[in-house]
């Protein structure tokens, strides 16, 4: 489930790959983080479901079942949003080990942030409340 912390192309994570976008794009990053940390958030009080029915919910998520109304269904929503996360940080990571030959993945980055936030939203998983100040 830390799909934010695994190794990917180059044994980059997404959060390491993040680390090195953010060079350029602070603000899609500080977009991406945000996403992660609300899914964590979401997922925690559902752990012991996650252990005991982890492999059923996974293949709930690969089959596109919906469930009814409950934790299941928001379990398995959270998981879709993360799966979808998930792809970027495989884009990214891909591009921070040959950036220089890669094109940047911006327009996959907005496409997932527009995507997974929508999602989250339509779950009712709450934003994070920040104080005002600059944004990273």
């Amino acid at each position: 489930m830390d799909f934010a912390e695994r190794a990917r192309a180059g044994d980059w994570s997404l959060r390491s790959a993040l680390v090195r976008y953010a060079e350029s794009e602070p603000v899609r990053v500080s977009q991406v983080l945000d996403l992660v940390r609300r899914i964590d958030f979401a997922l925690s009080p559902h752990t012991k479901l996650l252990q005991r029915e982890g492999p059923q919910l996974w293949r709930s998520l690969e089959s596109g079942a919906t469930a009814s109304p409950g934790p299941v269904a928001l379990v398995t929503g959270l998981l879709r949003a993360a799966v979808r996360l998930d792809e970027i940080g495989d884009a990214l990571a891909a591009w921070a080990q040959d950036r220089h030959e890669m094109p940047r993945p911006d327009s996959a980055v907005d496409a997932a942030v527009a995507d997974v936030g929508r999602r989250l939203d339509d779950l009712g998983v709450t934003r994070e409340e920040r104080p005002p100040g600059r944004r990273v």
